[in-house]
């Protein structure tokens, strides 16, 4: 783990417009950067950058965080990526708060050039090999793009990579997944006689590696790495290193089944397609995609088995959808995969069946109406039956209206009666459209003393002040703030420079809901506001609320008492309060 102090450190020396304008071109606007926003497409600049803030905010979709939070979204990095770029950019070596011995520390960078060494390996086996070079050519392979994708080749000896690593019985071989032991004890390479695909991270690292035979007699045709410190099958996609520009451009992610699939999309033109590592769609894989692109096309085979397959990756998509997000279900003729149709027809052909590609929502349709006339009152209660844990999964207020109303026009129910069949409460577009109102149209208008407090302290972290506790012992979501800041700050040796280092800190005590809250009132919040001046007299006013509301409580609890048994200062208390 990276110890706080360190983030905060990385966070108070980096300037997020300098993150931002590597990667985004910034136009000055007063005090603050704008552009188009990266996340989603706009024609009028609405993404802000505010340099004395320390974060950034898109006023059309909502995207907001620190340079860090940016690094993630934009590059597809992980929270321990962002920071360790970051770093580097600043010259600081990232710390291990775990331990400082060296084995703890170099644990993760001696796997990652245990599996480079064995990358270096396999190319170089490539070159030599008339065998392999003779089967990617006869899948249509080029040079170029084996270069590109770093392919190589395992030969059929059974330690060949003891040529690469001396000490072949290093447990660190074991750990990496490139050596495994038999039911004997005795030692041996885990990838012989196949095409080798080495899978990178996002950082551009080799994680792992996928290797297939080049015999069809042998099995199995796919062999992936295990499981190991660096590789989770269900978080990492194929192809997703050397996919990043064109999913960019695009905007559209095409997840495919197979190494090959990827390869050879890549080579005819197809620059935005990724492929899961064996396994089916996860929640994992959707959410680091939609980090890329709002809208991803899920494309299968038109057999049975890959409408199967593209029914369980739409129940995985209904998860995590949103009004903002795009799903689209694209089938190849039955016979036929990405590989073999792009090579037996044209580029043309292959972009307009991804333009014709099923919405999710309409699949939705197709799928539980076929084999269902909807005649009888029996099949429409099976299609109702078949409908609900859709409609359940659902996350997306907009989608489950319309998809309603859809539903409502086939089986001729009211929405309200089939929402009352499903369960829950009847939904309207309005109620689906407020909710997210409140929290930049309306919040700069009623913002209490104490939030103005917060506000200011996280624009201006350096004005807190301990003694305005006093002013916080309530249990409102204020109070509460104010007790994690307090808990924050007295918990780190270092002080805190801009909203975002604090910000952070906040990040695990606070719920995300109201952390999002909290940097849309701060990018709301007056730029030329005099930020002490204001401070102090909102002090003055919680001291003065806090002072009233002592000196009801006491006269409260005085009222209860005998005038026989109240001390001389009470006796002054109530004078002085008459008056």
């Amino acid at each position: 783990m990276i110890p706080e102090s360190f983030i905060q450190e990385v966070l108070n020396r980096i300037d997020v417009v300098d993150i931002v304008d590597q990667r985004v071109k910034l136009k000055k606007a007063g005090a603050n950067y704008v552009a188009c926003c990266p996340f989603h497409q706009e024609k009028s600049p609405s993404f802000t950058v505010s340099p004395s803030k320390q974060f950034y905010h898109c006023f059309g979709c909502g995207a907001h965080g620190s340079a860090i939070s940016f690094l993630m979204e934009y590059e597809g990095l992980t929270f321990i990526e962002s920071i360790q770029s970051i770093a580097s950019q600043l010259g600081l070596s990232v710390p291990n708060e775990q331990t400082t011995s060296k084995s703890d520390k170099s644990d993760y960078l001696i796997l990652e050039q245990a599996l480079m060494q064995a990358n270096q390996f396999y190319k170089k086996n490539l070159r030599a090999s008339k065998e392999a070079i003779h089967y990617l050519k006869n899948r249509g392979v080029s040079g170029e793009i084996a270069k590109q994708f770093q392919i190589g080749f395992a030969n059929q000896e059974w330690q060949g990579l003891q040529q690469v690593f001396k000490n072949y019985d290093d447990a660190i071989l074991q750990s990496a997944g490139l050596v495994q032991k038999n039911e004997a004890g005795k030692l041996y390479d885990r990838f012989r006689n196949r095409i080798m695909f080495p899978i990178f991270n996002a950082k551009d690292n080799i994680i792992g590696f996928g290797g297939r035979v080049i015999h069809a007699d042998d099995t199995p045709k796919y062999y992936n790495s295990p499981e190991t410190p660096l590789f989770k099958k269900s978080y990492e996609l194929y192809g997703l290193s050397q996919s990043k520009k064109g999913i960019r451009d695009e905007q559209n992610i095409l997840i495919v089944e197979g190494y090959m699939d990827v390869i050879s999309l890549h080579q005819h033109g197809v620059q935005n397609a990724v492929a899961t590592l064996g396994t089916a769609t996860t929640v994992y894989h959707l959410k680091k995609l939609i980090r890329y692109s709002k809208k991803i096309t899920f494309c299968f085979d038109g057999d049975n088995a890959g409408i199967e397959a593209a029914w369980k990756a739409l129940n995985t998509a209904v998860e995590i959808l949103e009004d903002d997000l795009e799903f689209y279900f694209m089938f190849l003729p039955e016979g036929e995969d990405p590989d073999t149709y792009i090579r037996n027809h044209s580029l043309d052909d292959f972009k307009k069946m991804i333009n014709q590609a099923t919405p999710l929502s309409d699949f939705i349709i197709k799928r539980l109406t076929s084999n269902n006339d909807l005649n009888s009152q029996e099949n429409k209660i099976k299609f109702i039956n078949n409908f609900e844990p859709i409609y359940k999964k659902m996350s997306s207020p907009k989608y489950k209206i319309f998809l309603l109303k859809r539903v409502s026009e086939l089986i001729h129910l009211s929405q309200v009666e089939i929402e009352k069949m499903v369960g829950g409460k009847p939904l309207t577009v309005n109620q689906s459209m407020n909710t997210k109102i409140k929290y930049s149209a309306s919040a700069k208008n009623t913002l209490t003393a104490k939030r103005k407090y917060i506000l200011i302290v996280l624009i201006h972290p350096k004005l807190f002040n301990p003694a305005d506790e006093k002013v916080f012992q309530g249990n409102s979501v204020d109070d509460e703030i104010y007790k994690a800041i307090l808990s924050i700050i007295q918990g780190n040796d270092a002080p805190f420079e801009n909203s975002a280092s604090l910000i952070h800190g906040l990040a695990d005590r606070v719920e995300e809901k109201l952390i999002n809250e909290l940097q849309n009132q701060i990018m709301n919040y007056a730029e030329n506001i005099d930020l002490e001046a204001e401070f102090t007299l909102v002090q003055s006013v919680l001291n003065n609320i806090s002072t009233k509301q002592i000196q009801s409580q006491k006269l409260a609890a005085l009222k209860n008492k005998k005038l026989s048994e109240l001390t001389a200062e009470e006796k002054d208390f109530l004078k002085n309060f008459k008056k």
